[in-house]
């Protein structure tokens, strides 16, 4: 018996110590029971079985006011596409976590939902890094060449595998990545040149298995694949940051409609609220991609690393 079953019905029994009337007990017991018949008959079944079930139930069971979840699905898109698009990560570190805490969404339809915010904050910041030529054809083309395979595999392995394991192991990866941007941007080891417009004179298949990685991460964890691409580009490909950040957001367009399409196919997306959370990431995708046009480089990489850092945090205590 939990404790909140015994605290339930020792409050019942001592607002019953005054009836006398055993006739008027059993209406009471009858009332309260009719009442609260789904929360006194599922949670001991779920309990014995598995534990775990009745939190699971318990969040089910907790329903959203529908304007109230619109409201807040635009929200959520508008920040998350805001600040990806300022960081070329796509915004689906936020909404993944942002859905499932604030809205209730199971982990599952989190994930897919969050790959439609992320389709919607990519196809709007990538036009203001087309438009200042912050955005490599050619490199983006052979990330994609391979991302649109694996970021299918991934997005099909998602309510089948526990990314847990995963999720820490890549957040390890995240944190080591945003410590060296940060300690390279507040010059505390050599900071190596970039070269403008690095994607026309990049080796095409160290992109192309890039892309492969990418694409499962994006696909498996909802995210844009930005966390894996930008700091990589950046870093080893001596990408600006800003050349790095736009090449990502377009090389994870493609791979990004295979995995919303593979979700939507698969059931893994809440229909009522996508739309409102892509209109709300298309607005800020769209500033979002125009703040990162104007910003110096090395207050750029301190932003990103910051961020990457946080969500670092976040995949390693999920």
């Amino acid at each position: 018996m939990l404790p909140w079953q015994r605290a339930g019905r020792g409050e019942c029994l001592r607002r019953s110590e005054g009836f006398p009337n055993r006739f008027a007990y059993v209406l009471l017991a009858l009332a309260v029971l009719t009442k609260c018949s789904y929360a006194w008959q599922s949670p001991p079944v779920l309990v014995r079985r598995n534990p775990k079930c009745l939190v699971q139930a318990a969040a089910e069971a907790v329903e959203v006011p529908k304007s109230k979840s619109k409201a807040g699905a635009f929200g959520i898109g508008a920040l998350a596409g805001g600040l990806g698009g300022a960081l070329g990560l796509g915004g689906g570190f936020l909404v993944v976590p942002a859905l499932n805490s604030l809205m209730n969404m199971e982990p599952r339809k989190s994930i897919g939902t969050s790959s439609f915010v992320v389709l919607a904050t990519s196809c709007s910041a990538v036009c203001s890094y087309l438009h200042e030529g912050l955005a490599s054809l050619r490199a983006a083309g052979a990330i994609a060449a391979t991302a649109i395979f694996s970021a299918r595999l991934g997005a099909s392995l998602t309510s089948k595998v526990k990314p847990k394991t995963l999720k820490k192991g890549f957040g390890a990866w995240l944190l080591l990545v945003s410590a060296i941007i940060l300690a390279k941007a507040f010059r505390l080891m050599p900071v190596t040149t970039s070269l403008p417009h690095a994607g026309s004179s990049t080796a095409l298949l160290p992109l192309m298995l890039l892309g492969v990685f990418s694409g499962l991460i994006s696909g498996l964890l909802g995210v844009g694949g930005g966390t894996v691409l930008v700091p990589v580009l950046a870093l080893l490909f001596s990408f600006p940051q800003s050349e790095a950040q736009g090449s990502a957001l377009l090389a994870m367009l493609l791979p990004s409609v295979v995995s919303t399409t593979t979700h939507w196919s698969k059931g893994n997306v809440d229909r009522a609220v996508v739309g409102f959370a892509v209109l709300g990431a298309v607005l800020g995708g769209f500033s979002g991609g125009s703040v990162a046009a104007v910003l110096p480089e090395r207050a750029l990489r301190m932003v990103f690393g910051c961020v990457l850092s946080l969500v670092a945090v976040k995949y390693m205590r999920s």
